[in-house]
């Protein structure tokens, strides 16, 4: 089964219940409300160039800002280390890291200003990388939440390597993105529910999209590489892009300075 390429969602019809609430089955593991006006040890903030996280920008811890029970990351258009912006990354690397099975949310207002071309090449994202990759896509890698350009389409992803025995930073995805009309005014909540053998995407806790061993790729049509046994920790950050990789890149019409604001970020692991 092909994950749908679209899906959208009335978001009249969402519900305010999260996906991370404790049940019978699953116990709260990690649970950061940014309430203490510093960020925690759990996080690693990202300072200078890592081109998955920040693209064609400088990462620096003056972009981070705990502040009234929010996590603030900000992007400028400044100079900076050859630079010509600056943004925020900060991940859980060698500090928090999970295990199938388990749900991580993040509750966040994504930056974005509703008028065309405001927002290009700006590009949001919650994702969750292996702990031990040794090249990428090798073991994979969820994205929880993306955003492009200020859009309302919010996607969901699953990359793998389709050469099991070789690094050859080729990959296949599959993709689902669902329309979310006020993801740049509002707060919604956006996770997933990793198992052994499958991943869902959500958005405010209805199902946007599912991989498993059946999906078939949008790039190369192979199937998913689903290892149990990867641990798996969090990213939040906001990369700036100033070429085509994905939407439009960065303009002099792009409305520096831009925030990603974020809520909480929760985990919750199995019982046992």
């Amino acid at each position: 089964m092909k994950l749908p390429a679209v899906i959208t969602l009335a978001m009249a019809t969402m519900t305010s219940a999260s996906l991370c609430n404790e049940d019978s089955d699953f116990v709260v593991d990690f649970f950061d409300t940014f309430d203490n006006d510093e960020l925690a040890e759990d996080w690693v903030i990202t300072e200078g160039n890592e081109l998955g996280q920040l693209r064609d920008t400088w990462g620096t811890s003056d972009n981070v800002v705990v502040e009234d029970g929010k996590l603030e990351l900000w992007s400028r258009r400044e100079e900076s280390h050859g630079y010509s912006f600056t943004s925020a990354a900060l991940t859980t690397k060698d500090n928090r890291s999970w295990r199938p099975p388990f749900k991580a949310c993040v509750k966040a207002q994504l930056p974005g200003s509703g008028v065309d071309g405001q927002m290009d090449g700006i590009w949001p994202a919650h994702w969750l990388m292996p702990q031990n990759q040794s090249c990428w896509p090798d073991l994979g890698e969820i994205d929880i939440m993306e955003q492009i350009d200020g859009q309302q389409e919010i996607y969901g992803t699953y990359h793998w390597n389709p050469n099991s025995t070789a690094c050859s930073n080729h990959h296949d995805q599959a993709q689902s993105f669902v329309d979310v009309s006020d993801a740049l005014n509002t707060y919604h909540e956006y996770g997933v529910h990793v198992e052994a053998n499958y991943i869902d995407f959500y958005v405010d806790n209805k199902k946007v999209g599912r991989v498993d061993s059946s999906t078939v790729g949008d790039k190369l049509e192979t199937h998913p590489q689903l290892d149990p046994t990867t641990a798996w920790y969090m990213i939040l950050n906001t990369a700036v892009s100033n070429k085509t990789v994905w939407g439009e890149p960065v303009t002099d019409n792009t409305a520096f300075p831009v925030v990603h604001l974020v809520d909480y970020v929760k985990v919750l692991t199995k019982r046992r």
